[in-house]
């Protein structure tokens, strides 16, 4: 297996680099010298990012030279590299530059190849680039999977087909304009975020998922264009909504136009026909006995075949991934990133990659996936972590698999409630607990109802702890009406009904819905909007107590600020128990009455008691 080390180049890349080479030996006379495409294809004026990298994509670029027919657009350097079909072009934007469309001249000898290039100016900050909190809830959607507005972009001319929604392996048609038409039903459930599964542009076979990208500039046609995803991100605004992109620096996918037309042999860890397989140790960035074999295992090795992985430490992949996540901040307006593979990437490219985001966005947030259980683990990735580590990462948030993983446990009988208080009792190792991403389950894991076997009461418990607790909560589509999915990604990723004309159905309405599904959505809405209102749920400090004599299947805990208090009651036994308020005594002095926000049931505080019904939970809200 050949290992490839940027800038140090052996005898076998050096092998490597000799079709190359004499690919741009045999063309050198043939063809024109051509401009086909820029990336990024616009920038901004004003930036912090102002030193940009332009990729030019062409015909016979070898030896070619630069620069702008406006002196104010400075080239300070060119770049030709292995491939005669690329061109590198290093520019500084002045601050003041107008906004307006300037000319690309590329030269070889007497040829000169031009493209229009525009500076655009940037859109005011207001309402854009808002970053995500613990005072919102995050809704995570497959767009192909979640509503069908636009029917005549299911089979786009021009597109390899893979369109059969009886397949659940294929498209089925969903799109941003059905994601668009349901922002109102996400606003009246309660979201005030929301997480698309990527949706830039995949090829078949299973693109659905949109984990292989193939253009990494271009929105997938059976999704829409670009322009509508700047549409759905300012229609999202509107209805105070913030918008999560799913992106991913790890990898992209086989067919697209790299693979067959490598810009450097380093571009990618290994080839198409030579790279290592899946088999990767997670721990080797951070574990401090790991040999260097693993770590170097963990950067390089490809998921899939299908999947090729991106070599970070290449500078010029390292600009081109960082200059395109900035191009779609500053495009769209969005809000926030869930980034894909944490691990994986090159760590020190990872650092810098988010330092530049952050630096320009400062409000923005980024999520790092991170799927491990231990979270001594998840801590070390965290900004500033207390514990020690040879790197740092500037990662604000990571995602809670430990807390999805107590959930989860005590939906199948595993585990019990009590392991929710042990869990939490270890926040101490986070630099900022509420900065975490808490889920019970996402588009990678078998729905919470489906593990639970259909008890809904059991899933309002784990619902209820999710969004009263620390973090910043994320809940999948279709979990607001109990859709069940299966063990395979493909089946629990399933159409919500309702979401394609001609369905039986519609489950966006409460006509739609079964008396079920009612009963779930109504609790879920009850539970969101308690959060947009009483700012205790939300922002409040967290108090919590162990079970002691009332067994292991006994929760209770509280949120409090100085104005109100909301304590939660999780009765996980088979029969009805009265929950005692011992020791919440303190943050309910003053409360003349205890109101369920479930059930708008009052209680006397000074009985000291709740009563909870057997797998019930009681969220009552003390307002001073």
């Amino acid at each position: 297996m050949i290992h490839f080390h940027p800038l140090k180049p052996s005898t076998v890349r050096r092998s490597l680099f000799l079709p190359f080479l004499l690919l741009a030996a045999a063309t050198a006379t043939a063809q024109p010298l051509t401009i086909d495409k820029v990336e990024p294809p616009n920038w901004w004026a004003g930036m912090n990012w102002n030193d940009i990298q332009l990729m030019v994509y062409g015909e016979d670029l070898a030896g070619a030279t630069a620069r702008f027919t406006d002196p104010r657009l400075r080239v300070t350097a060119t770049h030709t590299l292995e491939h005669p079909g690329y061109l590198f072009v290093d520019v500084t934007i002045p601050d003041d530059l107008p906004a307006g469309t300037y000319t690309l001249e590329v030269i070889r000898g007497d040829e000169t190849a031009t493209m229009a290039y525009p500076i655009e100016a940037r859109q005011p900050m207001e309402g854009r680039y808002q970053g995500f909190d613990n005072t919102d809830v995050v809704y995570l959607l497959t767009p192909d999977r979640f509503a069908n507005g636009d029917p005549s972009n299911d089979d786009p001319a021009g597109v390899e087909t893979d369109f059969d929604r009886s397949d659940p392996n294929m498209r089925h048609g969903g799109d941003l304009q059905g994601m668009i038409d349901r922002l109102d039903y996400l606003a009246d459930l309660g979201v005030t975020a929301v997480w698309p599964n990527p949706v830039l542009h995949n090829d078949p076979p299973l693109s659905y998922h949109g984990y292989k990208a193939v253009d990494l500039y271009q929105i997938d046609p059976r999704f829409g264009t670009n322009d509508d995803y700047r549409r759905f991100v300012q229609e999202a605004h509107d209805r105070d909504i913030k918008v999560i992109f799913d992106h991913i620096n790890n990898h992209i996918g086989v067919t697209h136009p790299w693979i067959d037309a490598m810009p450097r042999a380093s571009w990618f860890n290994g080839t198409k026909d030579d790279h290592l397989g899946s088999s990767h140790y997670k721990l080797a960035p951070v574990d401090p006995y790991a040999d260097p074999e693993s770590a170097e295992q963990l950067r390089t090795f490809w998921f899939v075949p299908e999947m090729p992985d991106l070599n970070q430490r290449d500078p010029f992949v390292a600009t081109y991934l960082t200059q395109n996540m900035l191009w779609w901040i500053e495009t769209t307006g969005l809000d926030g990133i869930r980034e894909d593979t944490y691990p994986y990437p090159d760590q020190d490219f990872l650092a810098d990659w988010a330092e530049a985001i952050l630096d320009e966005y400062p409000d923005f947030n980024i999520v790092g996936e991170i799927w491990e259980y231990e979270p001594s683990y998840l801590a070390l990735f965290q900004t500033e972590s207390y514990l020690p580590r040879d790197f740092e990462t500037n990662l604000p948030s990571v995602m809670d698999f430990p807390l999805s993983l107590a959930l989860r446990n005590y939906l199948t009988g595993d585990g019990r409630l009590s392991a929710v208080y042990t869990l939490l009792a270890q926040d101490f190792i986070y630099t900022d607990p509420d900065n975490l991403f808490t889920f019970i389950d996402n588009h990678d894991m078998p729905r919470g109802i489906f593990i639970a076997e259909g008890d809904t009461d059991r899933l309002k418990q784990a619902t209820a702890i999710l969004l009263t607790t620390r973090g910043i909560p994320q809940i999948l589509y279709g979990n607001e009406i109990n859709m069940m999915g299966d063990e395979s990604h493909v089946e629990l990723r399933a159409d919500f009904p309702g979401g394609w004309p001609g369905d039986e159905r519609d489950a966006f309405t409460e006509a739609g819905r079964t008396a079920e599904e009612n009963d779930i959505f109504n609790f879920t809405r009850a539970l969101l909007n308690a959060r947009l209102e009483h700012p205790a749920l939300t922002e409040g400090e967290l108090v919590q107590w162990p079970s002691n004599a009332w067994g292991p299947d006994v929760y209770r805990y509280l949120r409090h600020t100085d104005d109100e208090t909301v304590a939660v009651l999780v009765n996980g036994n088979d029969e009805p128990m009265a929950l005692t308020l011992s020791g919440m005594e303190p943050y309910l002095a003053g409360c003349p009455v205890l109101t369920d926000l479930l059930t708008g049931t009052t209680h006397d505080p000074a009985d000291g008691e709740i009563d909870v019904p057997a797998g019930g939970v009681a969220v009552a809200l003390c307002a001073r």
